[in-house]
């Protein structure tokens, strides 16, 4: 089969998918959650190691697997999620959202500096431009291709119905930074491990990650605001969430900068990590990289 017909296999799957009656798909996410914990020994390892350095001060190592049980049927919900979108058109699919904090939004856009979104791996994080959508400003998403063509173009058309914009990882700071001088909203996610070269170890947990300078970069030389936006589900509705601005912190020592405010975001998405663990993507090992050498300073 080539790329197209698996496409189309694809999108058939999920159009099912999303005709199945709510009760059923959520026991489905639930059966499928529990069998991928059971059968994946690696990533299961690699979320209970995670959540023992995040929790294990605060949970038995069976309070730990529990919840690592409700991470796994977390992200299979944001399956059954995207497929049960495929059949909403913009109105249908806006009326499972509550938007919180467009105020904020609001107040901060009226600069006319665009708003850089600090995402993270939270919920169905897949959703969560297109739901800030009544807030009134187009979102758009730096995304990174997936290496398997046929499902990364049914997540791009997937985003694309409902008015977000994908930016390709290639040369996404230029156009960022071009959709931010044009009042745009531009969201990237920064929860996910880097090589030591890509940026600076900074504290998530307590332990040192190795985190993207590139947000930080682009924020500093913008001068966008910066606003922590995630969403939450409960019973397959959705709260998104604009969170105050998080200050931009300048020492007129440029890399001193990048740590600084790289460190500041970090904190901002630890803190709802801990709020609805559950819905965290804990299956990724965000502390891979180990902190051997230091940042380079140039």
């Amino acid at each position: 089969m080539n790329d197209d017909q698996i496409y189309r296999l694809l999108r058939l799957l999920m159009l099912a998918l999303g005709r199945l009656p709510m009760w059923l798909a959520d026991f489905c996410a639930h059966l499928l959650g529990l069998l991928w914990f059971k059968i994946d020994a690696r990533h299961r390892k690699i979320t209970l190691e995670n959540l023992t350095r995040a929790f294990g001060d605060q949970m038995t190592p069976d309070q730990i697997e529990i919840l690592g049980k409700q991470v796994y049927k977390n992200i299979v919900n944001i399956l059954f999620e995207f497929a049960w979108t495929l059949r909403f058109d913009r109105d249908t699919f806006l009326s499972h959202f509550t938007i919180k904090g467009t105020d904020h939004l609001k107040k901060v856009h009226a600069r006319g500096k665009g708003v850089l979104g600090l995402l993270c791996h939270l919920g169905n994080f897949e959703m969560l431009i297109g739901g800030i959508e009544p807030a009134g400003v187009k979102g758009y998403a730096i995304y990174r291709s997936l290496d398997f063509k046929p499902l990364d173009r049914l997540i791009k058309e997937g985003r694309k119905r409902f008015s977000v914009e994908v930016i390709p990882l290639k040369g996404a700071f230029k156009r960022a930074e071009s959709i931010l001088e044009q009042g745009g909203i531009v969201g990237s996610l920064l929860d996910q491990n880097v090589d030591w070269r890509q940026g600076p170890f900074v504290d998530f947990f307590g332990y040192p990650a190795c985190t993207h300078k590139g947000f930080a970069q682009l924020a500093l030389k913008t001068k966008s605001p910066v606003m922590l936006m995630y969403t939450v589900r409960k019973n397959r509705h959705f709260t998104v969430e604009i969170l105050p601005e998080i200050p931009l912190v300048e020492t007129g020592d440029p890399i001193k900068d990048i740590e600084i405010n790289t460190q500041n975001y970090t904190a901002a998405i630890e803190a709802l990590a801990r709020k609805y663990p559950d819905q965290y993507f804990w299956v990724h090992s965000r502390w891979k990289t180990k902190n051997f050498c230091p940042w380079p300073r140039q």
